[in-house]
């Protein structure tokens, strides 16, 4: 928090010449942080605690990942198209910011150790960079930890300890894609507002209340099948894999929303929406065919999927369920 003002302090020509610093917004700023900050300052034991968490992080060409030691808790994000072409550096910083930023509520108040195998990571988090996008990485981690009282401490590990979590970081994600903000808008007029998107990610959430596959920022559960859905106006799109899965616990829940499937009448959930005389369920209050499949899917980052980039070409079903009576 003072690389902006040792840059002042750097240009001058001679030790006491004058600078207007008021031409320098970013060395104001710093001010303004050691201003408000200084009587905050809490004081730190000069030997090293032990840790509460050990947390593993890698970053690949494909995604980002961590995972807390000893537990089941993992973060997972596949690159945006505009992330794939940020440095090597840049994406392992952003993978321990985003699980700073996942596990934050796990972390509040605990001493935090992340293990990375990228040397100038460590470097950036204790000390911060000149290179903009990495100084604001190593800033929003700063930021969260000081909000969640999260000491963090940070240290390198060769490549070959880090295997777990290079391997998470490889995960391609078959079923990333979505619908269209355009027409998650029309549904949202005909059938909501909704209220919780329970098959979704931090890239592609279309409400503010999320359910992920893994843990995510922002995300409100990990497996939507874990939440109970009833008092929730639900956004469901799931993979085609979980549609029986997903109709089914919303009629146990007894709660109601909308879903998103392709219509094919030969799949193993047509007989869940229609009977043998294609009437409604009782819990299926309508059924909506959509063939602008275009302006309705969405690709997420696995270009590879069906329905991708303009390689399905069938019809899509928004079905209305009703299970609360």
């Amino acid at each position: 928090m003072t690389r902006n003002i040792f840059s002042v302090i750097n240009i001058r020509d001679y030790w006491d010449q004058y600078v207007n610093i008021g031409k320098y917004p970013d060395c104001i700023n710093e001010l303004i942080f050691w201003r408000d900050n200084l009587p905050l300052l809490k004081a730190v034991d000069l030997v090293k605690n032990i840790s509460n968490f050990h947390i593993f992080t890698d970053a690949s060409d494909t995604g980002a990942a961590g995972f807390i030691q000893n537990s089941t808790k993992i973060l997972h994000k596949m690159w945006l198209e505009t992330e794939t072409g940020r440095s090597s550096t840049w994406r392992e910083v952003k993978a321990i910011q985003l699980c700073v930023s996942a596990f934050s509520k796990l972390l509040q108040n605990s001493i935090v150790t992340f293990h990375t195998d990228n040397k100038n990571a460590v470097s950036i988090i204790n000390k911060g960079s000149k290179v903009q996008e990495l100084q604001q990485l190593s800033l929003e981690i700063y930021r969260c930890c000081l909000l969640e009282n999260i000491t963090l401490h940070i240290i390198w590990l060769p490549r070959k300890e880090n295997e777990q979590a290079d391997l998470l970081s490889r995960i391609i994600d078959i079923d990333d894609w979505g619908i269209s903000s355009e027409y998650f808008q029309f549904l949202d007029d005909l059938w909501g507002p909704h209220t919780f998107d329970r098959f979704a990610n931090m890239d592609n959430n279309k409400v503010d209340k999320f359910s992920s596959l893994y843990w995510n920022p922002g995300s409100s559960a990990v497996d939507a099948f874990s939440c109970h859905w009833a008092q929730e106006n639900n956004l469901l799109v799931p993979p085609v894999s979980l549609v029986c899965k997903c109709i089914n616990h919303l009629v146990r829940c007894k709660a109601e929303g909308t879903l998103i499937v392709p219509s094919w009448p030969s799949s193993p959930y047509w007989p869940l929406i229609f009977d043998e005389n294609t009437e409604y369920r009782s819990y299926v209050l309508d059924v909506l065919e959509f063939n602008e499949v275009d302006r309705i899917l969405v690709s997420g980052n696995n270009l590879n999927s069906i329905f991708a980039n303009g390689k399905f070409k069938g019809r899509i079903l928004a079905v209305r369920l009703k299970a609360t009576d």
